[in-house]
């Protein structure tokens, strides 16, 4: 037998349409908390607004407290580090420089010259009390020829031998001029010629001399007297 064939089926509904229809809107914080509130009495009401209200007290003074002591460890001093023990290697400090403004250091290159002429330089002197020497003989014999400035260099190496000190204490001791000018060329050359050379204006120990035509000076003059240098008077020492 044939079967009757039924109605034609019907189309399945649109079920996500009546879904959305039916689905509840979301409920804002504010509300829920309002109506978690209203399903409780004032007392409970009230104790659970208290304990939230000192939970976010305590959270906030937690925050603040570690904001406090943050800026309070970065105002402490860190502590140094302890430096090395072996000793550190200095760039060095060139005192002169040649017509081109490159430095030269005059300790190391009249050490070579030394060397290589096979001499030994009679003191060794820092391109810094190379420089305070020149100075010196500019300020006190910028006038007086070659030899009287070769002369005062030789009666500041005298004292420095004599009594085993360095150039500037030296200065300072015999109260030699404050004054520190540009040094000329020859004031720069009697320091070599003296002190790396061992040239010398006299074979005699001289260390003191002044300018009669400036000053006067009983004290010089009870020292020995060795020879006179245009404006300048030089003595060695008097023997006790």
């Amino acid at each position: 037998m044939l079967k009757k064939r039924g109605a034609a089926p019907t189309q399945p509904r649109n079920r996500s349409a009546g879904y959305r229809k039916k689905r509840k809107q979301p409920t804002l914080i504010l509300h829920r908390f309002a109506g978690f509130f209203k399903r409780r009495s004032w007392p409970q009401a009230l104790a659970l607004a208290l304990v939230a209200l000192s939970v976010f007290f305590l959270l906030h003074w937690l925050i603040v407290s570690a904001r406090g002591t943050d800026k309070m460890v970065a105002s402490i001093p860190e502590t140094p580090t302890p430096t090395p023990t072996h000793e550190a290697t200095e760039a060095p400090t060139f005192v002169f420089m040649d017509d081109e403004g490159i430095p030269v250091n005059w300790e190391h290159l009249t050490d070579a010259w030394a060397a290589e002429a096979g001499y030994e330089k009679r003191y060794t002197l820092t391109d810094a009390e190379r420089l305070e020497i020149a100075q010196v003989i500019t300020a006190e014999a910028a006038g007086e020829p070659f030899a009287g400035k070769v002369a005062v260099a030789q009666c500041i190496l005298q004292v420095c031998e004599d009594e085993g000190i360095r150039p500037p204490e030296a200065l300072r001791r015999y109260k030699y001029s404050t004054r520190r000018p540009e040094p000329t060329p020859e004031a720069l050359e009697a320091v070599e010629a003296v002190f790396d050379f061992g040239h010398v204006a006299t074979s005699e120990p001289i260390r003191y001399f002044y300018a009669p035509d400036l000053v006067e000076s009983s004290w010089h003059e009870s020292q020995v007297y060795v020879m006179t240098i245009n404006n300048h008077k030089f003595f060695k020492e008097a023997e006790q």
